[in-house]
């Protein structure tokens, strides 16, 4: 599953810097409660490896897999009979006849036009599917890394899987991926597991070290 996604929270560092740059005045001297309130801390998160490592994102891609193998074993099975063909016009040309030789030819050239017009089109099923698929996944998601934001004091959180990403570097104690896919397996459990009470960590979990994303 292959989107990514970058959700951030409405407070805009812009606004706090222009907000401090203004001469205070005798009124304003001692900062207030709000302007103390602002969050300054980012959050860094891989979204399609934190959708992928969830129970229900596992699921669903099992699933999918299970629905198409069928038509790969199908696919298998023509292109190896295709093979065969080929291997016995290969092997027959000094024993066949011209007439056989082309005939055979033709059966394989419309088997192997019929089998790529099959893979193709099984590709494009299975491609829509799992955008569709993944696309309700970073829905679910993305609404959860707003609450979890707001609720742990973040002003923007970067997705570090898009591979238009600016980041360079993340200190360990901005990686929040483990964070929500226990948050997301909490708030949307698989069929087979009962609910559980969630409530998001007031402290981020921190991976053992930190990440230089390399150019």
């Amino acid at each position: 599953m292959k989107k990514s996604l970058v959700v951030t929270t409405t407070i805009a560092l812009a606004l706090a810097s222009s907000a401090f740059a203004q001469t205070p005045t005798p009124a304003q001297s001692k900062p207030s409660a709000a302007s103390l309130a602002i969050p300054t801390k980012i959050a860094i998160i891989n979204l399609g490896q934190a959708i992928a490592s969830t129970k229900e994102g596992q699921k669903a891609s099992s699933e999918i897999s299970n629905r198409f193998a069928p038509k790969q074993t199908d696919f298998n099975k023509r292109q190896q009979e295709i093979e065969t063909l080929t291997n016995q016009l290969n092997n027959g040309r000094a024993t066949m006849s011209d007439d056989a030789q082309k005939k055979l030819a033709a059966d394989i050239q419309a088997k192997t036009t019929a089998l790529k017009r099959f893979g193709e089109d099984a590709q494009a099923e299975m491609d829509n599917e799992e955008a569709k698929t993944g696309q309700e996944l970073q829905t679910k998601m993305g609404a959860l890394i707003t609450q979890y934001a707001i609720q742990n004091g973040y002003a923007v959180v970067l997705n570090y899987g898009d591979q238009q990403s600016p980041v360079l570097w993340a200190a360990a104690a901005t990686w929040i991926t483990d964070d929500m896919v226990k948050l997301y397996d909490q708030v949307h459990p698989v069929k087979d597991e009962p609910p559980t009470a969630a409530k998001p960590p007031a402290t981020p979990a921190k991976p053992p070290a930190p990440v230089v994303k390399k150019q």
